[in-house]
């Protein structure tokens, strides 16, 4: 039976854009080239706390996998500047030492134009490096750092606010993103043109171990809707689990649900056999009837620290079944 513990603290009912972008390109494509064993595909982080200086981008990294190897800071823009007007940023990341606050050297530079919104109307930033020390820290900032054309320093802090959504707790608030290969990063560059700012909701939630959630994803164990394939007797069975029923829709946010499909015995009146299994009492058919070909299921779900993590269930259903021979004695 699946336990559902309850979290003391409300949850956003609704991913960010972004993320929502990540997972609908990871799950129309083939997975191979990412890793072929169960694990965590991305992971992303809130900001805060909220009394961090105004202009300064902070996250809890403290449960960043660490199989994770790239990071990126994701910023919406909000305003546009009247006239035509670039300045150059450069992205340092923010870390406390013995000495204090200690900032990084430049991670990135490029030029802003501000009087023309990204495509996408993010402006991505590559944060890798902050991730290469031998121990990486739990909380990590971002300070934008601006020139203007004459090589003058402007206002960083009042910039960052005027030009970024900051505000914590929304749709549109900033987001480390972090990925298990940079074929994933490379692979979601300029591919979210179609985002836009949504509403926020919040919603109390439960939640479940990841062992409860792994079990879960792997045998369906949930009341359903069930249907036969075609087969003579070792057939394909599917029970349709749906995401949005009881407190399942409160930590998964994507699929909306999905076929749990499994092997078993069909059993009729008549008791026979397929080619190459000898006769068994029917109690025993179920251990002979095996998949022939699985496949993963790809999840994007809330954790307990209220982060988005998208994560691949490899082998989580079965797409086609066959007879095994059992050996005889």
């Amino acid at each position: 039976m699946l336990h559902i513990n309850k979290l003391s603290a409300p949850l956003q009912a609704k991913p960010h854009p972004y993320m929502r972008q990540v997972y609908q390109l990871l799950d129309t494509e083939e997975p191979q080239d990412w890793g072929s064993s169960d694990g965590t595909l991305v992971q992303s982080f809130r900001t805060g706390p909220p009394h961090a200086p105004p202009g300064w981008i902070w996250f809890n990294v403290s449960h960043l996998e660490p199989s994770m190897a790239v990071a990126e800071l994701v910023l919406l823009r909000k305003t546009l500047h009247p006239d035509p007007l670039s300045v150059t940023v450069a992205l340092h990341s923010l870390t406390h030492g013995a000495g204090g606050l200690r900032a990084s050297p430049a991670l990135e530079e490029r030029l802003l134009t501000l009087d023309q919104l990204p495509l996408s109307g993010y402006d991505v930033f590559d944060v890798s490096p902050f991730m290469l020390s031998p121990k990486p820290p739990e909380v990590v900032g971002f300070q934008l750092r601006y020139t203007d054309e004459s090589g003058s320093l402007v206002l960083h802090e009042a910039l960052t606010q005027s030009l970024y959504c900051l505000r914590g707790g929304s749709l549109s608030e900033p987001l480390l993103v972090v990925y298990r290969a940079r074929a994933l990063r490379t692979r979601m560059t300029g591919d979210t043109d179609r985002l836009g700012p949504e509403r926020r909701q919040r919603q109390h939630c439960h939640t479940v171990k990841r062992h409860q959630k792994r079990r879960f994803l792997r045998t369906g164990n949930q009341p359903g809707r069930r249907e036969t394939a075609s087969g003579p007797h070792c057939r394909l069975r599917r029970r349709y689990i749906d995401f949005h029923q009881g407190g399942l829709a409160n930590w998964i946010l994507q699929p909306s649900g999905f076929n749990a499909t499994f092997c078993r015995w069909e059993r009729s009146g008549q008791i026979t056999c397929n080619p190459g299994c000898d006769f068994v009492s029917p109690d025993v058919f179920s251990s002979s009837c095996v998949p022939l070909k699985l496949s993963s299921l790809t999840v994007m779900y809330r954790s307990e620290t209220d982060d988005i993590i998208i994560e691949k269930f490899r082998d989580a259903r079965a797409e086609s079944c066959m007879c095994q021979p059992r050996p005889y004695h």
